[in-house]
């Protein structure tokens, strides 16, 4: 990892000098305000230190060495994602063009894909420019047609690479738009304590745009006056997060001896918690009398059975494993005395819709199924976002964030609600069961958010 320190004028500067030296994955570790001088000489500073691993400014290099200087000022606008999946594409290709002289090339070559008429025409070309070097500045060879049983794959492959570059330009379009409302929105901040505000909000991983909304409605219910005070625009900032952010708990209306077991799923993309988490739930649901019952869905990693099984050991809990939809009714009916059955579902990428589609057509088999979305706090904004889109094929009640123990920043706590429009359930904040748990509240995003 390399880590460096930048000192600027102000915290903005500091920040376009990091994504320019360190590029889009740069994290942010240390902020402070220096004054050098004495007097009205005096000048102040901001020193960041910031961090960046060794293989993201690898990808950075390799992208500044293989596109030419008006590409990379292209790139150096998009949103940082979408620099990160341009860097990780081309570098990519290199490590492919590596393979291309032993192995034969592929039916389907990238440049093509990346033809789309959405694509921006300078990064096009670009790509296209390095694809020919790749075949030594030669047409691609010809290949002999791939059978009619390999045609689907590919195809597929490529509705999915061209689905991807339209949404880095719809995002690019989007961004550039943003970018000059908050350029002319930021410079008309009445105060400079709303200026100092809207970067702190920036400093704990705010998306902008919510941290500009945030501040102007901030502004506008202070005045003029009370604008200019820093304590009372972070009091009033903290306000507006509050009104703004949804809550909700979904053991809220569970209740004991109904005769009707509630069922919920947690579902999510692998490597989040869902099976730690769901014991926890379990917990919370034991604390209020309610009878629980566990199912394991993951039928893929034999660990997770072992796992939950475990947890319903040690919290005295009725578990069944589940391999089919018969499985899966027939646990149900068997835990039909109970209150609430929680349902452990297999961990999948939002890349493999094949396998959401059959887990959801599983879980759509069982009458009033609740799902609960799993994301991980360590995971960047735009995949999220992403995350969440392709979930939402499950019609989840709401977020549970897992995994705040391991981050410092929490601006995705409450940006990702705002972007997907859910309300926060549970933040998760370790691996001890039970304690590790607690019911989403505002208070606890505004603590997190703004660093209180």
């Amino acid at each position: 990892m390399e880590v460096k320190k930048f000192e600027a004028p102000t915290l903005q500067e500091a920040l376009e000098t990091i994504k320019r030296e360190l590029g889009p994955e740069a994290v942010i570790l240390q902020t402070k305000r220096n004054k050098r001088g004495f007097g009205l000489m005096s000048k102040a500073s901001v020193e960041v230190t910031a961090a960046v691993s060794v293989r993201a400014m690898d990808r950075k290099r390799v992208t500044e060495k293989r596109l030419p200087e008006k590409a990379i000022a292209e790139i150096q606008k998009m949103p940082a994602s979408s620099q990160a999946d341009v860097h990780e594409r081309l570098a990519s290709s290199t490590r492919d063009q590596v393979a291309l002289s032993s192995k034969p090339r592929a039916a389907v070559r990238y440049v093509d894909i990346a033809d789309s008429a959405e694509a921006p025409a300078i990064v096009r070309t670009a790509v296209r420019a390095q694809a020919q070097v790749a075949y030594g500045g030669t047409p691609a060879p010809q290949v002999e047609a791939p059978k009619q049983d390999t045609i689907a794959p590919l195809l597929k492959d490529a509705q999915m690479e061209i689905h991807s570059l339209k949404r880095m330009v719809e995002e690019l379009k989007s961004q550039q738009l943003s970018n000059q409302a908050e350029r002319a929105n930021i410079s008309a901040f009445a105060t400079p304590a709303l200026q100092e505000a809207f970067d702190q909000l920036v400093v704990q991983g705010v998306d902008k745009r919510f941290a500009l909304s945030l501040i102007r409605q901030s502004g506008f219910e202070l005045g003029s006056n009370a604008s200019g005070d820093l304590e009372a625009v972070l009091d009033q900032v903290a306000v507006e997060i509050m009104r703004e952010i949804k809550t909700a708990d979904p053991l809220q209306d569970v209740a004991a001896g109904t005769g009707t077991p509630t069922v919920m799923a947690l579902v999510g993309p692998t490597g989040v918690g869902k099976t730690t988490t769901l014991a926890k739930i379990a917990s919370l649901g034991i604390k209020k009398g309610l009878r629980v019952g566990l199912i394991n869905l993951d039928y893929v990693k034999a660990s997770a059975f072992e796992q939950l099984a475990t947890f319903a050991r040690v919290l005295n809990l009725p578990f069944r494993s589940a391999h089919s939809v018969d499985d899966l009714s027939f646990a149900i009916r068997d835990f039909s005395t109970l209150d609430l059955i929680l349902v452990d579902t297999t961990g999948r990428s939002q890349r493999d819709p094949e396998s959401l589609k059959e887990i959801h057509s599983m879980l759509a088999t069982i009458p009033s199924m609740r799902t609960l979305l799993v994301l991980s706090a360590t995971t960047r904004d735009a995949e999220m976002y992403d995350m969440a889109s392709r979930f939402a094929v499950f019609r989840p009640q709401g977020l549970v964030f897992s995994k705040l123990d391991e981050t410092t920043l929490y601006g995705a706590v409450y940006n990702v609600p705002q972007k997907v429009r859910l309300p926060l359930l549970y933040l998760t904040t370790g691996q001890k069961v039970p304690d590790d748990i607690e019911n989403a509240t505002v208070e606890r995003v505004v603590s997190l958010v703004m660093d209180l």
